[in-house]
């Protein structure tokens, strides 16, 4: 028997090129403050103002990887930290998401981050698992 399958996204919003430029989190929610907002997936496909609300976070499964310069191929150093680790760390930053998957109760945004005291952008990895639902607030017009 052969059974095939492919993954239709039903993302009302995608976030390829957009850059986050704050993350802020409660005991149990995080919220991505986007610079320009994020690109609607329907037609016109119109660039919104928005910001992202993840709930029902679960932080003992949150991490932040930082890879190598520039997004380089071969053997690399990098961190792993905690988000909270990387907001102490970074008060002053963008981060520019190239990817984004979805799975069950997961999420993870991939991309390059850029800081003020760096020249080269950083590989960096979100991963964030969650109960809750993710909540896109726009300032869209209905």
């Amino acid at each position: 028997m052969i059974t095939k399958y492919k993954y239709k996204s039903t993302q009302p919003y995608s976030l390829h090129d957009m850059v986050v430029n704050k993350i802020t989190h409660t005991k149990d929610s995080i919220q991505l403050i986007f610079d320009e907002g994020y690109e609607s997936m329907q037609e016109p496909y119109q660039q919104i103002k928005g910001n992202i609300n993840i709930q029902g976070v679960d932080f003992d499964f949150v991490s932040v990887l930082l890879l190598s310069k520039n997004g380089k191929y071969g053997k690399f150093q990098g961190y792993k930290l905690s988000l909270d680790h990387f907001l102490e760390k970074f008060k002053t930053y963008a981060f520019e998401i190239v990817d984004e998957l979805y799975g069950y109760n997961m999420v993870e945004y991939s991309g390059f981050l850029s800081t003020p005291d760096c020249e080269d952008f950083i590989e960096l990895s979100l991963s964030i698992y969650h109960f809750g639902d993710i909540v896109y607030e726009t300032e869209e017009e209905i």
